[in-house]
C-alpha cells in the first residue's frame, strides 16, 4: 500500500515538471526586439524655430555699399553735365551771322565810292562801305570764335561725359560681381549652417 502512494506521488511530480507542447515557456526570450537608437538629446539640432543664416561677410557688404554710392554719385554727375555749346559761344555765333553779311554790303559801298566822280557822295560812300565792311568783318570774326569755342567746349563736355559713363558701367560691373560673391558665399554658408533633424535608426535582434 505504501509503495502505490510512492509512486502515485512521482508521477504527480513528474507529470507538474513536464513541458507541453502548447504551453509558453516562462523563461523563454522573446523571439524579435525592437531597439530604437536615437541621436544623444545634446547633439540633436533645434528645429522647432526658423534657423537664422549666418551673417554675409562684411567686406564684401561695405564694398557693395560703397560702389552703390559712387555709381549714383557718377549718374548725378552725368546729367549734369551739359555737352550743348556755351552760352556766350551761342551769343558770338548768332552775332557774327548777323553781322557778316554787313561784309557783302560794305565792299561795293566802297568800290561805288572811290568810283565817284564827286567828292561829297565819294567821302559819304567810302565811309558808309568802310564802317559797313568793319561790321562785316568783326560778324564773321565773332561768327568763327562762336563756332570754335563752342564746338570746342562740347567736344570736352562730351568727353568727360563719356568717360564718367565708361567709369560707371565698370563700377556696376564690379557691384555685379560683387553681389554674386556675397550672395555665393551666403548661400554656400546657409547650406553648411542648416539644421538637420536627426533620424532615428531601427535595427531588429533575433
Amino acid at each position: 500500500m505504501l509503495s502505490i502512494v510512492v509512486a502515485a506521488l512521482l508521477a504527480t511530480a513528474s507529470t507538474s515538471t513536464s513541458h507541453s507542447l502548447l504551453t509558453p515557456v516562462s523563461e523563454r526570450p522573446v523571439s524579435a526586439r525592437l531597439l530604437v537608437a536615437q541621436a544623444p538629446a545634446e547633439e540633436a539640432p533645434d528645429v522647432s524655430g526658423t534657423s537664422t543664416p549666418p551673417p554675409v561677410p562684411e567686406d564684401l557688404e561695405a564694398r557693395a555699399r560703397e560702389l552703390t554710392q559712387q555709381i549714383a554719385m557718377l549718374q548725378s554727375e552725368i546729367r549734369s553735365v551739359d555737352t550743348n555749346w556755351p552760352a556766350g559761344s551761342l551769343v558770338m555765333a548768332y552775332s557774327g551771322y548777323v553781322l557778316s553779311p554787313l561784309l557783302l554790303l560794305g565792299i561795293p559801298l566802297i568800290i561805288v565810292g572811290m568810283s565817284s566822280s564827286n567828292d561829297d557822295d565819294a567821302g559819304t560812300l567810302l565811309a558808309l562801305g568802310v564802317g559797313t565792311t568793319l561790321g562785316g568783318v568783326a560778324g564773321v570774326g565773332l561768327l568763327i570764335a562762336g563756332i570754335v569755342t563752342g564746338s570746342k567746349q562740347a567736344g570736352i563736355n562730351r568727353a568727360h561725359r563719356e568717360s564718367l559713363v565708361r567709369e560707371r558701367i565698370r563700377l556696376e560691373d564690379e557691384l555685379r560681381d560683387v553681389k554674386a560673391r556675397r550672395d555665393a558665399r551666403g548661400a554656400m554658408q546657409t547650406r553648411q549652417w542648416t539644421p538637420r533633424a536627426g533620424i532615428p535608426l531601427v535595427a531588429f535582434a533575433f
